[in-house]
């Protein structure tokens, strides 16, 4: 009787240690997965709020890249900051172009690539643009933007474009109203640039 009793004491000293042991290993499993959980990067948002642009004919237009170049003219000898603004469509892409004058910073030309429906449902490369030598042929046309060149490396600024027309292929537009371009409330912060100047000079060293 002694020993069948010391035999039950040993059976259920095991069953309690192996049901510690699965609660032990339960509970540190548990911690494991919370912790990588609490490490787990977040997914990358391919369009952050950081970059929303503009609003083109009242919707609200936000780019995927953007670069900037700064250079001076070989025979003018005029300084020009180019800043363009692009944005990955799943096919092809729109983009933004602002001429500035480098001296005076002021906007000076545009030229924009915008995707929209023809007649036939079919998306289209639609070429807009302004410079000084079109404004005569565009007199309800209007620009107006800034440049701050300040940091040596980085540029910001604003800009607001008013009855831009489209070039051609008018007439194959869905809507009519997406012949002329109304951009507001565009400004760009922190937008990196390259001096081409600089890079002369520092190279020519």
């Amino acid at each position: 009787m002694k020993k069948i009793i010391i035999i039950l004491v040993t059976i259920l000293s095991l069953a309690s240690c192996k049901k510690n042991n699965k609660e032990q290993v339960s509970s540190e499993n548990n911690s494991i997965l919370k912790k990588e959980e609490s490490i787990k990067p977040l997914p990358k948002n391919e369009t952050v709020n950081g970059n929303n642009l503009c609003q083109i004919n009242g919707k609200n237009w936000a780019y995927t890249k953007a670069s900037g170049i700064v250079s001076t003219h070989a025979k003018t000898g005029k300084r020009t900051a180019l800043l363009t603004f692009k944005k990955k469509l799943e096919k092809g892409s729109e983009s933004i172009q602002l001429h500035f004058d480098a001296n005076s910073f002021e906007l000076e030309a545009v030229s924009l690539q915008l995707k929209f429906p023809k007649k036939d449902g079919k998306l289209i490369t639609c070429y807009y643009d302004l410079h000084p030598d079109t404004r005569d042929r565009n007199p309800e046309s209007e620009l107006s933007g800034s440049i701050d060149l300040s940091d040596l490396s980085s540029a910001s600024g604003v800009a607001e474009l008013k009855n831009i027309n489209i070039k051609y292929e008018k007439e194959s537009l869905h809507n009519a109203e997406d012949a002329i371009i109304n951009i507001t409330g565009l400004k760009f912060t922190n937008v990196g640039y390259s001096d081409i100047d600089k890079f002369v000079k520092s190279y020519k060293k």
